[in-house]
């Protein structure tokens, strides 16, 4: 099966790229979720190669995420949505994405199999694989770069292991990028990816007492992608219809008004700091996260909360006006 979003060619095997006139390809193979630093050192590699070998650049990823098959259990959280993660890759050039679909059996397969079955069989040549130097893959992850390497070698095709990126703590990967937000770190989340960390969904009703109550009106996210950070008030920049507001956000389960008897479900709640702020219900918002000002907290009265607030936006403000100065330097 092969589809067209705006941005990207898409199929479910590399054979489909043929349907649309593509049969040279260099390959960056990986899970990508998130798109972290180390993926995009990757992708990178692979735009390389491709005009190196002049091939069409893509990648090789797996639908759904590996370990939502093998742990069913405990699936990761995912850190951007498939549309998200194709906009990106878009802009920096990549032509085509494969989504291999991976089930148990898919698993099963050996390194050799792998390659044979679902790599570079087909009418679509592969000229070159980029992969980090610690990709594994096949049953039990027998296959390693090494293995690719050598089998590149005999099927004559470039194989370019892509060193990890590493930070004073470890190897920078989606794991770290998922427990910095678990912790409310969005600093160090943002630092792993290379741009701020986000969630996307739809604006929708919510209590009615931030505006009235709280004087500080907001837009109530129905989050359909991305993983939230910790329960805290951040400083943060909603995009709607394109167009970037700060924004201040309260993600928990607003404990100073229990009474409302929420169940203890988690709110993302998004004040933008502008004058006449537009009616968002029923749109789409984004919001990407760009530091935390502090936890969560059930304060004595909504008059204690409403000064509290005031404070967080002064300091949500002096965040957000500071990373825009940089931006612009930076420009």
């Amino acid at each position: 099966m092969s589809w067209k979003t705006a941005e990207m060619i898409c199929c479910d095997s590399p054979a489909g790229l043929v349907d649309h006139g593509i049969r040279d390809v260099v390959f960056a193979i990986g899970t990508f979720d998130g798109l972290h630093r180390g993926h995009l050192a990757v992708v990178q590699a692979m735009l390389e190669e491709s005009r190196r070998l002049n091939a069409v650049p893509a990648v090789l990823t797996f639908h759904p995420h590996p370990r939502a098959v093998l742990t069913p259990d405990n699936p990761p959280p995912l850190l951007m949505s498939r549309e998200r993660k194709l906009a990106i890759l878009a802009s920096l050039g990549v032509r085509a994405a494969v989504f291999l679909p991976f089930t148990k059996e898919f698993a099963a397969l050996s390194p050799e199999d792998f390659l044979s079955r679902c790599l570079i069989s087909g009418p679509v040549r592969v000229r070159g694989v980029c992969a980090g130097s610690m990709w594994r893959f096949g049953a039990r992850c027998a296959g390693d770069v090494a293995f690719l390497k050598k089998r590149a070698d005999e099927l004559g095709f470039v194989c370019r292991a892509v060193p990890e990126i590493r930070d004073g703590q470890g190897i920078v990967s989606s794991t770290r990028v998922r427990e910095a937000l678990a912790a409310g770190d969005v600093t160090f989340a943002a630092h792993c990816l290379g741009r701020r960390p986000a969630v996307s969904g739809e604006v929708v009703s919510g209590y009615g007492v931030a505006g009235n109550t709280l004087h500080c009106a907001t837009a109530n996210l129905d989050v359909r992608c991305g993983m939230l950070p910790a329960n805290g008030v951040y400083a943060a920049f909603a995009v709607v219809d394109g167009e970037r507001f700060p924004a201040v956000v309260n993600i928990g389960v607003a404990p100073t008004f229990d009474s409302y008897g929420n169940g203890g479900q988690v709110r993302v709640e998004a004040h933008l700091l502008v004058d006449g702020a537009p009616d968002l219900y029923g749109k789409e918002m984004a919001l990407g996260f760009a530091a935390r000002i502090r936890g969560e907290r059930k304060f004595e009265s909504p008059e204690e909360l409403a000064a509290r607030i005031r404070e967080d936006i002064l300091a949500a403000r002096a965040v957000l006006n500071e990373q825009a100065q940089s931006s612009e330097k930076e420009e």
